[in-house]
């Protein structure tokens, strides 16, 4: 169990940062007057908003005639936000097929992993899915998905009442999926979840 995980199970609620690699980090940061987190020594930092764990059945895309993401202003609020907090991700526009996109590395200092955020077009809860490696790891001999997967295989990072699309933003997505992974490779290391923020179905 982790500190923050300790911490946690006390009810002693521990900030989370990422870092620009996404690394989770909750010691060593200081917020400057002007709201910006900094970690001593990796420099720029972002919080990870409150949100819990899941599974079960994603939440279905709907499409609308006239997508949000053809208003230049409000994909720019997105990017502006990926830019200062995941610099390294690369971007690609929505079109009638897809929505918004990000893709880019995350480090959990544990493993590397190559993370997609799409926005939806219903503005609720991004998608969020790793490209690599696959999810899951052998255990007497068979092959164990990991837990808080949607049956579709993307990552259960939140539940869906947790998403505001009016103050959350991809990079806040981002920072949920990098938590989502540190907390994966523990999992892949001892096979149990770290307790803190989970639940088990989607709500």
């Amino acid at each position: 169990m982790s500190i923050a995980s300790l911490l946690s199970h006390h009810g002693v609620e521990v900030p989370r940062y990422v870092t620009v690699d996404g690394r989770i980090v909750f010691d060593g940061v200081h917020v400057s007057d002007a709201g910006v987190a900094v970690h001593d020594r990796l420099g720029p930092v972002t919080p990870v908003q409150k949100h819990t764990f899941h599974g079960g059945a994603d939440a279905g895309q709907i499409n609308t005639p006239n997508a949000w993401w053809d208003d230049s202003a409000q994909v720019r609020l997105h990017r502006d936000a990926m830019d200062r907090s995941f610099p390294g991700f690369e971007y690609n526009e929505g079109n009638a097929s897809h929505g918004p996109r990000w893709t880019g590395q995350i480090d959990t200092g544990r493993g590397r992993f190559t993370l997609q955020v799409e926005l939806r077009a219903d503005q609720g809860l991004p998608a969020l899915r790793v490209i690599g490696p696959k999810l899951g790891a052998f255990s007497s001999g068979r092959w164990v998905p990991s837990p808080h997967l949607y049956l579709s295989g993307n990552l259960c990072v939140a539940d869906r009442s947790e998403w505001n699309p009016v103050v959350h933003d991809a990079a806040t997505a981002v920072a949920w999926g990098a938590h989502w992974l540190a907390a994966y490779t523990e999992w892949r290391m001892s096979r149990r979840w770290p307790i803190d923020g989970v639940q088990v179905d989607a709500a």
